[in-house]
């Protein structure tokens, strides 16, 4: 475990070259649940510090049974007021939130996910979640945790390192910096624990997730950034 500022292994030091996320929007999907709006607030917090634009896609009444009690909006509206600044597109999900999410993939920098939505009361990642997690082009968050890891509240961010993770040192130090957080690199170690008392766990993912991040997604404490 390393904290910014102090000297470490040349293993794991991070290039000079900072490796950025893909320019373009932060895209995120909210059904009005929790998780939906906690994925809706961290999404636009990121956005406004990172001078991106941001496309919410909201669930359709027309075709999800949503409780009755949500807001026409599901809430986006009062998510969204503190920051008047931010460039914001609402759309719609569709028939298949699912695939209209994958799509949007596609043409974005950053797709952010709560970990579950509406009527899901078991523990963990919901399936569309988890399947948009493995399955996207682009970095993905998944948005889960303790109240004060998602709000930001902890200044920490860790990279949770396997060989040859320059990407993901790259990524968390960038999200440090904007952030003014400290930042960890934590080794991945055979039957390591997941790493906790951070705000944002940082992980590779590569073209299919390999067992530490499935591990981070079903049992961090915050929430967690998959590096594509």
């Amino acid at each position: 475990m390393v904290a910014l500022g102090e000297r470490r292994p040349s293993a794991l030091m991070i290039p000079s070259q900072v490796t950025r996320v893909r320019p373009g929007r932060v895209t995120v999907g909210t059904d009005g649940s929790y998780w939906g709006r906690a994925a809706l607030g961290w999404a636009a917090r990121h956005a406004f510090r990172a001078g991106l634009e941001l496309d919410v896609y909201e669930a359709d009444r027309r075709y999800e049974d949503l409780p009755a009690d949500l807001p026409a909006d599901l809430g986006t509206g009062s998510v969204l007021r503190p920051y008047p600044l931010l460039t914001a597109r609402i759309r719609s999900s569709g028939r298949d939130a699912a695939s209209a999410l994958h799509s949007a993939a596609a043409e974005t920098g950053l797709l952010v996910l709560g970990c579950r939505g509406q009527h899901k009361c078991h523990l963990g990642v919901g399936h569309h979640a988890l399947t948009l997690a493995a399955s996207a082009q682009c970095d993905v968050v998944i948005v889960r945790g303790r109240p004060q890891a998602v709000h930001g509240e902890l200044r920490k961010v860790t990279a949770w390192v396997g060989d040859g993770d320059d990407a993901v040192l790259a990524r968390a130090r960038d999200y440090a910096r904007r952030t003014r957080s400290v930042l960890e690199v934590v080794r991945q170690q055979v039957a390591e624990p997941v790493p906790d008392g951070t705000d944002l766990l940082v992980i590779g993912g590569g073209a299919r997730l390999g067992l530490a991040a499935r591990t981070a997604l079903h049992h961090a404490m915050c929430p967690v950034y998959i590096v594509r």
